[in-house]
């Protein structure tokens, strides 16, 4: 099934709404489509189609994965995908980017930009200003282009607007994923410091964090480090000592009892960790820091 095939197959073209650019049964935009597909009918998508909502709202589902798409968000569905239009509203407006594989294999872009490999990892993206006119940008050049049937070098010349829009497109979803991987990283932070504020008097060992959250304890050094620029083991340690020194300063309580309040074995291991992270055994800081404050 060629392109003009597909485009007879799911979409309505004679609709008055409907205006249709093509080139060489390779690629076409469509804009405002009347579809023809049946919701909640799934199909296994055919060629590259991505899709920009200028208006209204839409909500599909890709390998069974929903997606809402809203005004200035851009989605791709890649051939073979298994898709489902569930509900479109009656003010819903997009432009459709259709492409062959053979088109997107002419570009050219090789290992500088890997469209299947993004597309799978993000293929929605929420356009902001500059990537929005980015995009409207190429579109209005396409459009300018494809009515030029006197011209040789037309589809060179979308081959190469077509090649720089999605190179650029690359960075904008590169710094969308690196936003997600900081929030991401903020977030298992968060919790693990809640979790840390919850069980610090019994649980010093990482393995019991990385478990309660679903990570190994590699993966959960790294992401506290690189968000927090404090190593896992360092935010434990700091709840503990900040408790066993509020204990010694403010209470008269022993050494054995603060112990055995922070679950320690034993004062002896208690004391050793304490001189370790303070450099004072738990006596020699309670007397100390007591005295300076008289």
């Amino acid at each position: 099934m060629d392109l003009n095939d597909i485009l007879k197959h799911y979409v309505d073209v004679s609709s008055s709404n409907t205006d249709v650019y093509a080139i060489d049964d390779k690629w076409a935009i469509i804009d405002n489509p009347t579809f023809t597909i049946i919701p909640n009918r799934p199909y296994r998508n055919p060629l590259i189609v991505a899709i920009y909502c200028t208006s209204g709202s839409g909500k599909g589902r890709i390998n069974m994965k929903i997606f809402d798409l809203i005004q200035n968000s851009f989605m791709i569905v890649l051939p073979g995908q298994i898709t489902e239009l569930i509900d479109i509203s009656d003010d819903f407006r997009a432009t459709y980017i259709i492409m062959t594989d053979s088109f997107t294999e002419s570009l050219g872009i090789g290992d500088t930009f890997s469209l299947h490999q993004i597309v799978e990892s993000s293929p929605y993206i929420y356009l902001k200003e500059r990537a929005k006119d980015s995009l409207e940008n190429y579109l209005n050049m396409c459009r300018n282009l494809i009515p030029q049937n006197e011209n040789p070098h037309r589809l060179e010349i979308l081959q190469l607007l077509t090649r720089a829009f999605f190179l650029g497109l690359g960075y904008f979803i590169h710094n969308i994923e690196q936003n997600n991987r900081d929030n991401r990283r903020a977030e298992i932070t968060k919790d693990f410091i809640k979790l840390v504020e919850k069980y610090y008097t019994k649980h010093r060992e990482l393995t019991f964090y990385a478990e309660r959250l679903n990570l190994t304890t590699k993966h959960l050094s790294r992401t506290v480090k690189e968000a927090s620029g404090k190593h896992a083991t360092e935010w434990i340690e700091k709840y503990v000592i900040l408790d066993a020194v509020t204990q010694l300063l403010s209470t008269n309580n022993s050494i054995k009892k603060i112990a055995y309040e922070l679950n320690f074995p034993s004062q002896s291991c208690f004391g050793k960790y304490f001189s370790h992270s303070t450099g004072f055994s738990p006596i020699a800081y309670r007397k100390r820091h007591r005295q300076d404050r008289l």
